[in-house]
């Protein structure tokens, strides 16, 4: 990914934002990709993610609404915001504007950062939705009640006990959710494998995880001991009171808050995809909507809080109880579980406004259902159009909104004069 081809991104990117805000006049869009990975990537022209996530949030100041940029720390590419480059790259792009981080990591560019935080009083007038996220992320069947957790230490030692693993005693094939099914389902799965993952590598977890099930069906119980052990061990680490209190604290998003208020825009880079730690990061989001209102949430990496049926559900409803709250969701379709909640979270985000960059086949009757045939039509012929242009170099993706674009429109980005320019004397430097 050459510097120099991002950085040609700028200008089209800009524009781009500018389209898909349009009029503001929506509260839920969806920004739909095929794969977790560049959004446009030719010889000429290269689109990160972060690029034109930070460029709506841009757009959206300029226009006079206040932005809040959730980036994904785990993307891996050149310009990785877990690396020095990718954070350079964005602190030049957003200028004066606050960047957080929210993760527990004490190593590495981003522990420099000042860290954004749950709100432990958010938390503890919220004891419904926490038992929630608690009982789904947990790969056993327990349930989970409203519990006091005022403090850190309170908190600990709920997630220590309810995101453990059952006593060797008991019959795992009735207790690990999804043991007792022939096939698993890719949540359980999913849920499973982020204690079982003694790398940064997801796949590897996975791997793990579907070893154990093995395991447990077969009732290799000698085998499976070392399986609980490491399990044990995972989640007395990530839930420590020391890991947690990096996390959650009553301090909470005040810094962010302040930041806001000063600069118009505030980042907060996450770190947590495929980690027990992973459902503090909808959390976090609700948190924002909770408490600042007015404003644009610009969320990246949405499609992984579809693991969890409670995410998928609170997220799609947040903008309904909080006038002024905007909530835009990249969420790519293709590379990733087939999490059940997925078709209902692209269902959701397809609603109101959407910009789709490409999209997997199997969802595309997600995006059409309930639509006439010449939705379809144009949807496809749309997306096709869409892909010729930004193999051309040009920045293209497909437009909907319920309001004022009743069939998918193809909306193309032209690189700007002084880029046709290069480009035009290089071909005629090629020729002489």
């Amino acid at each position: 990914m050459p510097l120099a081809n991002v950085s040609k991104a700028l200008g089209p990117c800009g524009k781009a934002s500018e389209i898909m805000l349009g009029d503001l006049n929506w509260s839920r869009m969806g920004i739909m990709a095929f794969e977790d990975a560049p959004l446009a990537c030719s010889k000429d022209l290269v689109v990160p993610p972060e690029l034109l996530l930070a460029s709506l949030a841009l757009k959206a100041r300029e226009k006079g609404l206040k932005a809040v940029l959730l980036l994904n720390a785990r993307r891996e590419h050149e310009l990785a915001l877990s690396g020095e480059e990718g954070l350079k790259f964005l602190r030049e792009l957003l200028g004066s504007s606050g960047i957080f981080y929210f993760g527990h990591s004490d190593e590495g560019p981003l522990a420099s950062l000042e860290r954004a935080s749950l709100d432990l009083g958010w938390l503890t007038v919220n004891p419904g939705l926490l038992a929630r996220a608690v009982e789904e992320a947990s790969p056993v069947k327990r349930k989970v009640r409203e519990v006091d957790v005022s403090d850190v230490k309170s908190l600990s030692a709920l997630l220590v006990e309810k995101l453990g693993p059952p006593s060797f005693k008991e019959d795992l094939v009735s207790r690990i959710k999804g043991a007792d099914k022939a096939q698993v389902a890719a949540d359980a799965l999913s849920s499973l494998s982020v204690f079982f993952n003694p790398t940064s590598i997801a796949v590897v977890g996975l791997k793990y995880a579907a070893k154990f099930i093995g395991l447990v069906r077969e009732r290799r119980k000698e085998e499976y001991k070392s399986f609980l052990e490491m399990w044990k061990k995972k989640v007395e680490e990530s839930f420590s009171e020391e890991n947690l209190s990096k996390l959650v604290s009553d301090v909470g998003l005040e810094p962010v808050k302040e930041a806001l208020g000063e600069a118009g825009l505030a980042a907060i880079i996450y770190d947590g995809v495929g980690t027990p730690c992973e459902f503090f990061i909808p959390l976090l989001v609700v948190n924002l909507a909770d408490e600042l209102g007015d404003v644009l949430l610009v969320v990246d990496g949405a499609s992984y809080f579809s693991r969890f049926g409670w995410a998928v559900e609170v997220l799609s409803s947040l903008p309904s109880g909080r006038p002024g709250l905007r909530l835009a969701c990249l969420i790519h379709t293709g590379g990733i579980p087939a999490y059940e909640k997925l078709p209902e979270f692209i269902r959701s985000f397809s609603e109101e406004r959407m910009a789709i960059m490409d999209v997997a086949p199997s969802y595309v009757d997600v995006i059409c259902e309930g639509r006439p045939a010449s939705f379809r039509a144009a949807l496809l012929r749309a997306l096709e159009d869409a892909a010729r242009e930004r193999l051309s170099g040009n920045l293209a993706f497909v437009l909907f909104d319920a309001s004022s674009e009743p069939l998918p429109t193809l909306v193309k980005v032209k690189p700007g004069l002084l880029g046709r320019l290069k480009k035009a004397l290089k071909g005629v430097v090629g020729r002489s």
